[in-house]
Order: C-alpha cells, then structure tokens, then sequence
C-alpha cells in the first residue's frame, strides 16, 4: 500500500472521529441532567407521600369522627325512631351535627338522611327531601354503593347548605342500620388546596389531585402556570390507596428553565444529525475504497448461494467465508429467538382466551373461538365439559408470610402440573390456568359422556390427597355444574365459586361439589337472630345460657344452608348486638370488650373455618366474661341483688311484683333498687320484669292454646292491653300474631 493511499484513508474516517467526539460530550451533558432529573424525582417523590399521608389521614380522622357518632351518640338514633318529626324533637341530633363540624374544620356542610319520611336534617334547619338542595345526590348515593367511599368532585350550586358556593367531595356511610339512612359530609376542596400547598413550595413545584373519573379535585399551580407563562413538569404520579384518587407531582419550569431545556434538545438532535452524517459519510468513503473487495464478496455469495462445497478455498483464506458464516450463525440466532417468541405468545393467548371463557366475556362456541382453540392445542369440541377451581387453603396468612415469591411460583407451578398430569392420566382432555393469586382455574371435558362428570371427580380427590401430603399447604376444590355446551363454561366457573364459599361452615381440604349443595333459596335466619340477641343479653348479664345457645348458633351455621358470606354477615350482627348490650355497662367494662373485640373482627375477615372463628369468639368472651364476673364480684351488693333476680325468676307471676315489695322483702330503699340493678346488670329493673314475663309468655303460646287473656292473667299482668303492648315492643309481633307464626295456628 502507498502513502498517498494511505493518507486517503486516513483523512476520510477524521469527520467520524470528530464526530463521535462531539457526541461524547453530548452524551456527557445529557446523561448529567438525568442525574438531576432523578434528584428531582426523589425528592417530590417524598413529597406526594408527605401530601399523601396529611390528606389521608385527615380524611380518615373525619370518617372515624362519622363513625363514632352514628355507631355511639344515641342522639342520632333518637332521630331515626322518627317520635318527634320537628326541628325541636330533631335538635339534640342537629346539636350533635354541629359538634362534629365544629371539630372538623375541613367541613363544609353535613346532613343526616332519614328514608322514613324523606326527612333531612342540618345542624341548623331540617327539610323535606323534595325541597333539599343536594336532593340528587342523596338519590343517586342511596341506591348506588358508593356510600361508602370519598366521592368525585361536584359543585354545590345552592347556597343553603353552608352559606357559600364551594365545589365539594362527599362521603356517605349507612347512621341506621334499621331504616339505612344516611349521613353525608362534604369537604371543601378551597380547603384540600390549602393542604396541598402547606406540602409543597408553590413556586417551585406543584401538586395536583385528580378523581377516579379524570377531574381534577384540587392543585396547587398558579394563576401563571394556568396563563402558559410556567410549564409544568410531572414528576410522580400515585395512588391514594384510602380514597382511590391519583395525585401528581412535579415542576414549575419558568423563563430560563425552559430555555435551556430548548438548547438542550437542540443539542442533543445537532449531535444525532452530526452522528447520521458521519456514519453516511464513512459508509460513502468505505463503498468508495471497497469496491474491488465488494465485488469479490458477491461472487462468493453467488457461489455460495449454488451449495458448492467442491471448491473450498485454503484454510488461510477463509476471511470472507468467515463473514458469511457469522452472517449465517445470526440468521439462526434470530430464528430461534422468533421461535421463543412465538412459544410465550402461545402461552399468553391460551391464559387470555381460558380467563375470556371462564368469565363469559366472550362467545365460546363462536367460529372464532373455536378457531382460535384448535390453533392453540386446546380442547374445544362440542359436548359435556365442568369447570373446577381449586383454592389454596390460608394462603395470604400462611403461604404468603412463610414463602418468597419465587418459592411461591415454585409451588404453584408444582400443583399446576399436578393438576394437569392427574386429571390427564385419567383419561379426560383437561386445560389449567390460574384465576387469581390463589385460584387454579380447570376446565375438564366429558366428551359427550355424561357419567363422566363424576368421574372426573375420582382424579381430583387423588389431586387434593397428593397436595395435603407433598406441599406445604393443603387445598379446597370445588366443582361447579356441568355444562352441556362450551358456552356454558362461564356458568359452571361460577357455580364452582359458589361451592367454594360454603368451606367456612364445610371446613378446608375437601372436594365441595356445586350439586351437594342445599337448594331452595335463602335460608330463614330469624331464629338465629333470636338466638343472637340472647346471646348477647346472657352475656352482659353474667348468665352462663350464652354458650349453649352460642352451641346452638354454629351448630345451625355447621349445617351448611349458610354461605361463607352469610356466616359473615351475621357473626358480625352478634359483634354488633354484643356492642349495644355493652355500652349499659359501666365505662371500664366498656373498654375491656373494645381491647378484645379487635381481634374478633380481624378473626371474621381472616378465619376460613367455623372452627377458627369459633376458638377467637370463645377465646374473648371467656376473657371479657371473667372481667365482668370480678366486677360484679367486687360490687358490695351484689349477692343481695343476685337474691333478687332469682326471686323476680321465681316470682315473676305475681301482679303485686314491685319495688316497694322487693324493698320490704330484701330490706332496701325502693327508690335505690332500679339504680342498683341498673348497675349490676345493665338493665332496668322494670324491663326485666317485662322480659321474664315475655318470655314465659312465649313459651305459653307455644306449648298451649290458652287464650291471650289466661297469658297475660298467668304471667302476671292484670291488663291484657297492657300485655298486648309490652309483647309487641319487645318481639315486634302481636301474641296472636307470634302464635300464628310459631305454630301456624289461626
């Protein structure tokens, strides 16, 4: 090679080598405002959750405010009984209502909603619901289920309600369990703003919070920000997990800031234009330079392309071969990794197409469908076909605190392939998937053959055998109805669910088929709310009759005619009855149940099974009870008052029955008897008698065909109209009424 040859190579590769220079520095440049930018990230990252945790928690500290109020001020409930429909009856409930708002300056109105008579009260007025300002809203939140949650913003074009216009979020919970009134609270977002802007430096940043439907509830931007004089620069974005809402942050970028932002992209796209016209120059100079060897390089890809072996060139000289066989080596690289893409979109379509069916979101005996399913390998003729699902027993409180996610992983895929390998064995076309974090999902088809569903059953039980001795944790299953059409499949999933929520009464690792299951429609449950305020009674009063009927109670629920939802449901109707029978008591007994009652509540949501259920309850009340046995043990009267409750059992009958007697009888002041019961028992001396009368009562209609008028005369009441009133506020009937009932007589 010459010199002057030499110097043409030389000083045509020189503009690429200035030109990877200048790109250099531009890398450099641009990788330090990333370095900046993620400063900044992290700090308004700290932000947002600091803004975060402050409106969170004040909008929490206004719905446990709500809470206390509607579940403890008994002037609340004295509003709904509805005796007295004026302001003046209503004042001690509206007096409540102001006292709330007073304590919380985020307010900007509340009401109470009684459905009743369409009453609305204010802490200053009280209205009829046609002639309400917020009228379409208490409409639209009482039949929604959004009562229960922060709403989105909505203004308040009325000025009533708080004596100024303001745009408002509101939330509304359930104040009467009886007739589902409402009490609503609305928050001002002038005030949310101020929060907001306490956050952050508004002139530097902004924080901005949008609802669920995209509007913006409240920001802290300027009235420059809005006039396009600052641009905003989002940062962060979050979830407000309490009211679902997204709040946003980030920066004001000002005059300069933009500025140098523009030079910036400038910069960088002169280096990128830089960058593409070196990289054209040097293919341009080597094409140039090359050409001779080029022309070689084709003819020993023609050559190549005719699959002549005979000629190979020396091994010194395999150079060009070289770079076809690189060329060759990638080829194959490619094809193989287009193969595994193809295999993992295989897989996605098959758990896309699996969820659409068992969800019924799409038409599974569609041309398409079925289409799809032959292409993908799967089962899709015609014919019988159930739906399992197959349920990890305790998994977010056992496997999810004892495992890591990939031991997790580990262990699903294990009882996955079990699952497929079992049921497969056994002769049936299967298809798994998982529904959820717990939850295998499987289809198994029948192939016309419609004993086989039962069949089919054989396998599963082997497959939840081999889980309870080969894994950590053991497994429910639940069969769902056959479906005589593939389209069906979304319902058989469904009724596979509903077998699964009867293994809270059933009990864990057992195979729970969908047509086992009791029919008929909802179960009566009004003796078990009898049995649930006897509980409650008997256990505020001392007497040991609660856990027989508590026996009585899970027995009933063990039965299985109860879903897992509705045992729920009214374990927690007792928590609640147990709550009012509670707050007779003296203030340290009241705070010993609520220490305790925690870990009741946390039972309902976390137990799976009566029996876990069942040890907390017991557990608790067997705690509370002996807190209460040591206080009345610890009262000077209370064996004197034990006598006369025992007497008052006894002697219940007796129309002379009265304080004046008993006072004669145990030799105490008949002005101090009621307290002194009240006291020791929670109850008023009067409404025990009334109580054990009722009681008998009942047992009468029951067991005997005595006319009203003999009850009354027998369990002590000398006016039957008298009887009559005091029977049907204690049991909601009239005695001929709860014969009728009872015993089906006329």
């Amino acid at each position: 090679m010459r010199k002057n040859w030499f110097y043409r190579l030389l000083f045509s590769y020189m503009p690429v080598f200035i030109a990877v220079c200048v790109t250099l520095l531009l890398i450099t440049f641009v990788s330090v405002r990333q370095l900046s930018d993620k400063s900044a990230i992290k700090s308004n990252e700290a932000v947002v959750r600091n803004a975060v945790q402050l409106i969170e928690q004040s909008l929490r500290a206004i719905e446990n405010a709500m809470y206390d109020t509607v579940s403890t001020d008994a002037r609340v409930a004295a509003f709904y009984d509805g005796s007295d429909p004026s302001y003046a009856g209503a004042y001690p409930a509206a007096l409540a209502l102001g006292n709330l708002k007073s304590r919380m300056p985020l307010l900007h109105s509340l009401y109470l909603y009684r459905p009743e008579d369409h009453t609305v009260l204010m802490p200053t007025s009280i209205s009829r619901l046609e002639s309400f300002p917020d009228q379409a809203y208490i409409e639209r939140v009482y039949n929604s289920d959004r009562r229960y949650t922060w709403g989105d913003l909505r203004p308040l074009d009325e000025t009533t309600l708080a004596g100024k216009r303001a745009d408002v979020v509101s939330l509304s919970k359930i104040s009467d369990l009886r007739t589902t009134g409402l009490l609503v609270a609305n928050i001002d977002v002038s005030s949310l703003q101020t929060l907001l802007s306490d956050s952050t430096d508004t002139s530097t940043g902004y924080l901005e919070i949008t609802g669920a439907d995209g509007a913006v509830i409240a920001n802290t931007s300027g009235a420059k920000a809005r006039a396009g004089q600052q641009e905003r620069k989002k940062l962060v974005t979050a979830e407000m997990p309490y009211t679902g809402w997204k709040i946003e942050g980030g920066l004001l970028q000002p005059g300069i800031f933009g500025w140098v932002s523009q030079v910036l992209y400038v910069s960088v796209s002169l280096g990128v234009i830089c960058v593409a016209s070196g990289l054209v120059w040097m293919i341009f100079v080597t094409r140039r330079h090359y050409r001779p060897v080029e022309s070689l390089v084709r003819q020993i890809s023609v050559f190549s392309a005719k699959r002549s072996a005979i000629l190979s060139p020396a091994p010194g000289k395999r150079d060009e071969f070289q770079t076809i066989g690189l060329a060759l080596d990638s080829l194959w690289d490619q094809s193989n990794r287009l193969s595994r893409e193809n295999e993992e979109n295989r897989r996605f379509r098959k758990t896309f197409l699996f969820r659409r069916l068992a969800e019924g979101r799409t038409v599974a005996a569609s041309r398409e469908a079925l289409r799809e399913a032959e292409q993908l390998g799967l089962w899709a003729d015609e014919g019988m076909a159930s739906a399992v699902v197959v349920e990890i027993d305790r998994f977010f409180v056992n496997v999810c605190r004892n495992y890591t996610d990939p031991d997790r992983q580990l262990l699903k895929y294990a009882l996955q392939s079990a699952a497929e390998e079992t049921v497969r064995g056994a002769g049936f076309p299967v298809w798994t998937d998982w529904l959820g974090e717990h939850r295998l999902g499987i289809m198994i088809g029948h192939r016309g053959d419609s004993a086989a569903g039962s069949q089919a059953e054989v396998p599963l039980e082997r497959l939840r055998s081999w889980a309870e001795a080969s894994l950590p944790f053991t497994v429910t299953i639940g069969v769902g109805a056959a479906a005589l059409r593939i389209e069906e499949i979304s319902r058989s999933f469904q009724t596979a669910s509903e077998a699964l929520a009867y293994k809270v009464p059933l009990g864990l690792n057992r195979l729970i088929r969908f047509r086992d299951l009791p029919e008929g429609g909802r179960p009566e449950i009004v003796a078990e709310l009898q049995r649930i305020k006897e509980i409650s009674r008997a256990f505020r009063m001392g007497e040991p009759g609660w856990r027989e009927e508590w026996s009585l109670l899970l027995a009933s629920m063990q039965g299985g005619s109860l879903g897992g939802e509705q045992i729920r449901h009214l374990l927690f109707v007792l928590l609640y009855h147990v709550q009012r029978e509670m707050i007779e008591l003296p203030a340290e007994l009241q705070s010993a149940w609520l220490a305790e009652s925690g870990k009741l509540e946390d039972a309902l949501k976390e137990g799976e099974t009566l029996a876990e259920i069942d040890a907390a309850l017991t557990a608790v009340f067997d705690a509370v009870g002996e807190r209460l046995l040591q206080w009345r043990e610890s009262r000077n009267n209370r064996n004197v008052l034990q006598e006369v409750k025992t007497y008052i059992d006894a002697n219940y009958a007796d129309p002379g029955l009265s304080q004046a007697m008993l006072g004669d009888e145990f030799r105490l002041h008949p002005t101090s008897i009621s307290r002194l019961f009240k006291e020791e028992f929670g109850v008023k001396f009067v409404d025990y008698v009334n109580s054990v009368r009722i009681e008998q009562a009942m047992r009468l209609m029951e067991q005997t065909e005595l006319p009203v008028q003999d009850i009354a005369e027998k369990v002590g009441f000398v006016h039957s109209q008298t009887f009559i009133k005091i029977f049907k506020k204690c049991t909601g009937y009239t005695p001929g009424a709860y014969r009728k009932e009872k015993t089906g007589a006329g």
